[in-house]
């Protein structure tokens, strides 16, 4: 795949990224993997990656699906069901946090006791900044407040549900809240001493393990879990589960979302045309991307430093760098595909 591999270069060249893995895939058929370091390594399938927010559909999202095809949970569920609730945010439902619809956005918990156990009380304090339920306003806040749902639910930890009910199911056998620093993975932080530990502040001022980031996965891992939603939620939860959680519940908003899942529609920039309408997937701050097509069997994943890179080059964070790397290795793939 020539116009994959030259935009690869490009991307180490121009210091957008340092390392990066890139894997295309039709079905059980490879059409390319990339693995490319500027560091003067070696790069495997089972180097980890902080995956950030990809964490809130490799764990969260997949634990709530369980749940709710198990009939322990459902979407129309009020939060009040299981944490108390201020009179504002009584109508607020596990399909509003899904959906990034809960209206509260991006926000610092870093003014909380810094206490996990307590962590929803301090998220339902926050004034809502739109109403409910009128648009997306994409929220950690509300996918950690889903993970306390989530590990009342299943009476123990979000990792240990995630280890037990996904990864293991999955034979997902690297992926790793809280990874030791001897392991092989690429630093997402600017510090060495910082190896390991996640990049999201809010989820490591909690203790590293929440719904909205946290998780360490590879190559090889990541690849069993788009198998997973290729074969429509299977082994985990049905496949009408996997139906109703993969329709568009935002098409009249500013941005389409699934249930956890980021819906592709022909608004979405970072995919570059190349997944049809209804394809779906996640990006991660720290410059990480899945996105699949169940109706050709297409995935892309796509596993970086970018974001700290972009640091290391400009002094600062550039994430729209970051952005317009996942559209750029979407659009040459489109080109080879072609």
């Amino acid at each position: 795949m020539q116009h994959l591999e030259t935009c690869v270069k490009k991307l180490l060249d121009n210091k957008t990224v340092e390392n990066i893995i890139v894997k295309v895939g039709c079905g059980d058929d490879i059409l390319c993997e990339i693995k490319k370091s500027a560091q003067d390594r070696q790069l495997t399938d089972r180097t980890l990656f902080d995956m950030a927010s990809v964490t809130k559909i490799v764990v969260t999202t997949s634990l709530a699906l369980i749940a709710i095809d198990k009939g322990m949970l459902s979407p129309s569920d009020r939060v009040s069901n299981f944490f108390p609730v201020p009179e504002d945010k009584q109508c607020l439902t596990v399909q509003h946090l899904l959906t990034h619809t809960m209206g509260i956005g991006h926000k610092s918990l870093l003014k909380s006791d810094g206490k996990y156990e307590k962590i929803q009380d301090y998220i339902l304090s926050i004034p809502s900044d739109i109403p409910i339920g009128s648009n997306v306003l994409y929220s950690c806040p509300g996918f950690i407040l889903l993970g306390r749902i989530l590990e009342q639910i299943f009476q123990k930890r979000l990792d240990a549900a995630f280890y037990e009910y996904v990864a293991a199911p999955l034979q997902m056998c690297s992926s790793i809240f809280l990874p030791d620093q001897a392991k092989d993975i690429v630093n997402a932080n600017l510090q060495e001493k910082d190896k390991g530990l996640v990049n999201d502040y809010n989820c490591r001022y909690l203790g590293g393990v929440c719904g909205n980031a946290g998780l360490f996965s590879d190559l090889a891992d990541m690849t069993l879990y788009t198998k997973m939603l290729l074969s429509h939620g299977a082994p985990l939860f049905s496949k009408k589960t996997f139906e109703i959680a993969t329709k568009n519940y935002t098409s009249c908003m500013d941005e389409s979302r699934g249930f956890g899942y980021l819906y592709v529609d022909d608004r979405y920039f970072q995919t570059g045309g190349l997944f049809s309408q209804g394809s779906f997937g996640h990006c991660g701050h720290t410059g990480q991307s899945v996105f699949v097509d169940p109706k050709s069997g297409l995935y892309v994943i796509i596993l970086s430093d970018a974001t700290v890179s972009t640091v290391k080059k400009y002094g600062k964070e550039k994430y729209s760098e970051v952005m317009q790397m996942r559209h750029d290795i979407h659009v040459a793939i489109k080109a080879d595909l072609d």
